[in-house]
């Protein structure tokens, strides 16, 4: 696992920034509370019901949630216009790769059905796709609050350096990056893939992860390949990629016949009723290689 240091000054030309160690606790609470809540099945069962009852009233925004709460939507939605915060793109990557990969070690170690295999269809609603293996810890629900401390760490560097932080750096970008974490969190519930431990401990491993991001090894070096036309080309061609990925929607593959694909088929989502959120992240990760590449000319030129 990649060691947490402090970010080269040379990335930044300030000094290295401080933990969030409100944000840290918040995770290692939300950890406790998950893994209490696994011990617990009686109010563990209990919750889910209590949220996944909502399902049913409004499928569409529940499957909208979920898909915001993939890592490739919200690489997307963080990167697409940060064009001129590279350190934002740089710690996201840390926070997918490094948390992918210690969800993934959890997933493996702490099995734990989905609420459609330890209840059955008769006692829960399931929206979009039935998943029935690998419900500990909610990825989702970490990314989520990944990208909340991401942007809280984000606001605080605003504040006590006024740096360009972008619509985000704001206390109104800060509640909303709130509300949509939580949404997604409950989304799990309500389309009835997690139970209410696995979002908790998810949403406590994207608060921990996300705290330690912007001191981690190697985000500075990471930020300092962004700031050059290289890599600004590099995020270009990955949003580029990002685009094609997230327009698969099952009406689209239907259209061009690739329907029968097993790797079309894996693009696929699971969830067809947020089909619309998908094409509107496929063109804002258009424009955001668009403004990618254009940055990479201006600093070719410049140079």
């Amino acid at each position: 696992m990649s060691a947490v240091a402090p970010p080269s000054s040379k990335t930044t030309g300030t000094p290295a920034p401080t933990l969030d160690w409100p944000a840290l606790a918040a995770g290692l609470l939300a950890l406790a509370a998950g893994l209490w809540l696994r011990s617990n099945g009686a109010a563990n069962e209990a919750l889910f019901h209590a949220v996944n009852e909502l399902g049913p009233g409004a499928p569409a925004l529940w499957s909208a949630l979920s898909v915001a709460g993939l890592a490739l939507s919200a690489w997307i939605y963080l990167t697409a216009f940060a064009d001129a915060i590279p350190e934002r793109a740089a710690q996201l990557l840390w926070v997918i790769v490094v948390g992918g990969l210690t969800a993934s070690f959890v997933k493996h170690h702490l099995p734990s059905p989905r609420p459609f295999l330890a209840l059955g269809p008769e006692r829960m609603h399931v929206v979009g796709v039935a998943l029935s293996a690998g419900s500990m810890p909610s990825g989702h629900s970490a990314m989520a609050f990944a990208l909340l401390a991401l942007l809280r760490g984000e606001k605080r560097r605003h504040d006590e350096r006024s740096a360009v932080g972008g619509w985000v750096a704001t206390r109104a970008g800060l509640i909303l990056a709130t509300l949509l974490a939580l949404g997604i969190a409950l989304s799990r519930l309500a389309v009835g893939a997690h139970w209410p431990a696995d979002a908790c401990v998810g949403a406590g491993l994207g608060l921990v992860f996300g705290s330690l991001a912007p001191r981690a090894w190697p985000v500075g070096a990471m930020t300092r390949l962004l700031s050059r036309p290289a890599g600004q080309r590099l995020m270009a061609a990955g949003l580029l990629a990002s685009a094609l990925c997230i327009a698969a929607t099952p009406g689209l593959l239907q259209a061009t016949g690739l329907e029968s694909k097993k790797w079309a088929r894996n693009l696929e989502t699971g969830y067809p009723l947020a089909a619309p959120l998908q094409l509107v992240l496929a063109l804002m990760a258009l424009a955001g290689a668009w403004r990618w590449w254009r940055a990479s000319a201006r600093r070719a030129d410049a140079a």
